[in-house]
């Protein structure tokens, strides 16, 4: 849900200007930020006239990547193609399959793409160069993994000069608001040290930190030379060390920096304490969610997740104290679970201090522990008809409705209408959001976004909600 800059390209961009200067030229299509059709792509592309074309994607993005690849391929076939981004890491074998994209970049791109450009320049063995993948005489070719890496601070910034800051604002972001002003995505770590059921290995286990002076630079340049205003923070787990994200806190404070902060990726609650929520504030914290996932003691151990919630409950009334907007995630019709564990959830949720909740449907993906949860729980359903990667968090027929036969977008739609639709909620988040959020796009967004997940049920509301968004312009189609 919602848009914002395609990070790992940019990083990409930079990585190469740092180590080749001046050699390259590159274009940025921003496909669904600019409401691009697939021609309207190949005119760009026709217009640019490149020697090589990457595309980053994830696994739900896969069918229109192929589409344009395709496009690409037919019009210029000695135009070299490379994928990226998460659905190359993980489904790297089936992205292959597609005879359009020649090669695959395996995890972090930095080192290993500016590496397969050399090797493309200059003859070299393509097996020499660690972490990608291609297709050899009908044979899928793995190279030997690269490892992560461990300097972050090596990296250069991303190329933030590529973007136009100005289009971004006026469309629906990660925290579920369209930001009146510029703003940026930041990351400050790689990698979870978790094991959740349901997650991906993209950026491996053991986490890495960018130095806190590091950061302070990035931001500065993000505020000074960029006049971004609003930070939003994307690591899988900014709170892990307590004491440097409370330093990165600090030197917002002592330099006087001037910038809101939002977490729209979710944090982990019980790791968190009241120390680093005050200072979070003082920085300029408007926003956190906190990545609940399940009320249910069971399905907590069962997806390994394995929060603490009755901590994470203090730390949602901490968080609230402090004037602090609180998100909930939450994920329901996890294999195996019962409608009571669900209601665990939607009670557990509006027990807290949450002003916002997510009901997101779990979506049951390959090469992920919770295909064999899925597979024990469900030993007669027909996993090798399973079509992947047309499963989103909003599909018509989601995976838990397929194996049970039951309506789970029924018990969403009850969901969000007990969340939504109390006194509580519809009288204090007028107060509770920072004024400059309620601009007339925000504003109707939000009543569209309500009334989807309350006529979930009832299709008639979905197209006033598609006819703000196309009036509003509030995001692509």
């Amino acid at each position: 849900m919602g848009f914002g800059p395609p990070m790992g390209v940019l990083y990409l961009i930079s990585a190469l200007r740092n180590r080749y200067p001046n050699k390259y030229q590159f274009e940025l299509i921003e496909q669904a930020l600019y409401e691009l059709s697939a021609e309207q792509v190949l005119e760009r592309f026709r217009r640019f006239d490149p020697e090589l074309v990457c595309f980053s994607a994830m696994s739900m993005e896969a069918g229109e990547m192929e589409e344009i690849a395709r496009l690409v391929k037919k019009e210029k076939p000695d135009c070299i193609t490379v994928l990226g981004g998460p659905h190359a890491s993980i489904f790297y074998d089936w992205a292959l399959r597609d005879s359009n994209i020649d090669y695959v970049v395996i995890g972090e791109g930095e080192e290993t793409f500016p590496e397969l450009l050399e090797a493309l320049e200059q003859n070299k063995p393509l097996a020499e160069v660690k972490g990608i993948g291609f297709i050899r005489e009908g044979q899928l070719v793995l190279t030997e993994q690269r490892p992560y890496i461990e300097d972050l601070d090596s990296i250069p910034f991303p190329a933030w000069d590529m973007i136009d800051f100005d289009r971004y604002h006026g469309f629906l972001s990660m925290t579920g608001w369209v930001p009146p002003h510029r703003w940026a995505f930041l990351f400050t770590t790689r990698a979870c040290p978790f094991k959740c059921a349901y997650c991906h290995n993209i950026f491996g286990k053991k986490v890495r930190k960018r130095s806190v002076e590091n950061v302070i630079a990035e931001i500065e340049l993000l505020v000074n030379q960029h006049n971004v205003k609003q930070l939003q923070i994307i690591d899988d787990i900014f709170n892990l060390d307590l004491e440097r994200a409370k330093r990165i806190c600090d030197e917002i404070i002592n330099r006087g920096i001037k910038i809101k902060i939002a977490f729209p990726n979710g944090l982990r609650t019980d790791m968190m304490d009241r120390e680093l929520i005050q200072k979070l504030k003082k920085a300029g914290c408007f926003s956190i969610a906190y990545a609940i996932e399940s009320g249910s003691p069971r399905i907590q151990k069962l997806i390994h997740k394995n929060l603490d919630l009755e901590k994470a409950r203090q730390v949602v009334e901490w968080t609230y104290q402090e004037g602090i907007i609180t998100h909930a995630f939450t994920m329901i019709g996890f294999p195996g679970e019962t409608r009571e564990e669900m209601n665990q959830t939607l009670e557990y949720v509006l027990s807290n201090k949450f002003i916002r909740c997510w009901f997101f449907m779990v979506v049951v993906y390959p090469r992920t522990e919770l295909l064999e949860i899925a597979k024990r729980s469900y030993p007669d359903f027909d996993f090798s008809g399973y079509d992947w990667f047309n499963f989103r968090y909003w599909s018509d027929v989601p995976f838990y409705t397929r194996a049970t036969g039951v309506d789970l977008i029924k018990i969403q739609a009850n969901f969000y209408r007990r969340f939504f639709f109390r006194a509580k909620i519809l009288f204090k988040v007028p107060f509770r959001y920072p004024k400059d959020l309620f601009t007339l796009k925000g504003i109707w967004w939000q009543i569209g976004a309500i009334l989807e997940h309350l006529g979930a049920l009832e299709n008639w509301f979905k197209p006033f909600r598609k006819f703000i968004a196309k009036k509003l312009k509030l995001a692509p189609e």
